[in-house]
């Protein structure tokens, strides 16, 4: 009965809800291009990876994301340096499934030292209510089969709008972006769904130790819908450009550890759990989330390419 009322609770959320609808990230570091379409191409190389998450385990019907993104520079427009991308995103909780899908295009120019990317994503959001079930949430036990006023098996999707601005320099990245520009309407026919204007702000900075195997790199990441903020504060220390390990606060919410090693090839994978602070922390297991990724350069020379990874802190 437990699971069942937190299920129906997370409905409830994913329904009327209107703050921070955007999927909630603790590897926030690796993951800029999914937020931010300035990030694409920055790098110079062809680089993609995956992400999944699990919030909030040991809740029937918790929030469980995944993440894909693949994002290149346009070498041959030499005269209009450019990057284009490709991020989907799935996010579910409870009966409801939601599904992203955003082509990237990026304008990139050489500032001082680094590079300036302005991005724009265009694409589509399709959120889905299925297979509701509302047997044995009447606290009286009577069985109850519908809700008029709530949708069941239905699906409504929107245009969606993304822009960001992402600056990176060899030791440090700065990048501010916004998703839903266009505020889109979702239509279930019987409740309308309206996805708010989200902020995101991520800083971060390479700092070599005396050891020149060692490096220390602080972040932070921020989240913002307009009413609420998501404060994260990261720190890891690599080793070698192989291994890493870091720890990370997110503001009100949890305790996060991180690690990750590059496994064959240029391959890296990490992965981070997250310790609640919240009262929610008392019914669930945590947060687990993995990412892996891989990036590589194609060579004007036949047969020849260059491999590399998103998930160096030089993303």
């Amino acid at each position: 009965m437990k699971k069942s009322l937190a299920s129906a609770f997370l409905l409830f959320i994913a329904l009327y809800s209107y703050s921070q609808q955007d999927p909630q990230f603790s590897q926030n570091m690796f993951n800029h291009a999914a937020i931010n379409p300035g990030a694409a191409g920055s790098g110079d190389r062809i680089c993609a990876y995956a992400l999944i998450r699990e919030q909030w385990m040991g809740f029937e019907g918790n929030p469980s994301t995944k993440v894909f993104n693949i994002n290149a520079p346009l070498t041959q427009l030499e005269a209009i340096p450019s990057a284009v991308g490709l991020t989907i995103i799935t996010d579910n909780i409870g009966f409801e499934k939601n599904l992203e899908l955003n082509l990237t295009y990026a304008y990139l120019v050489k500032i001082g030292r680094g590079k300036l990317g302005i991005g724009l994503n265009l694409g589509f959001f399709n959120k889905a209510l299925v297979n509701v079930d509302w047997n044995g949430y009447d606290p009286n036990n009577d069985p109850i089969t519908s809700d008029p006023l709530v949708p069941n098996d239905e699906s409504a999707l929107a245009l969606d709008f993304a822009g960001g601005a992402y600056y990176r320099t060899e030791k440090f990245y700065l990048g501010l972006s916004s998703t839903h520009l266009n505020q889109p309407t979702l239509d279930l026919n019987k409740t309308k769904i309206f996805l708010t204007r989200h902020y995101y702000f991520t800083t971060g900075y390479n700092v070599q130790l005396p050891n020149p195997l060692f490096q220390l790199i602080p972040s932070t990441f921020i989240q913002y819908d307009g009413i609420i903020s998501q404060m994260n504060f990261n720190i890891n220390l690599l080793y070698d450009n192989k291994f890493w390990g870091g720890a990370s606060y997110r503001l009100g919410d949890a305790y996060t550890a991180m690690v990750g090693m590059e496994l064959v090839n240029g391959i890296k994978f990490g992965v981070a759990y997250d310790f609640l602070t919240t009262d929610i922390g008392t019914y669930s297991s945590g947060s687990f989330e993995a990412i892996i990724g891989y990036c590589f350069q194609v060579s004007r020379e036949p047969g020849k390419t260059k491999g590399n990874w998103i998930l160096n802190w030089k993303h």
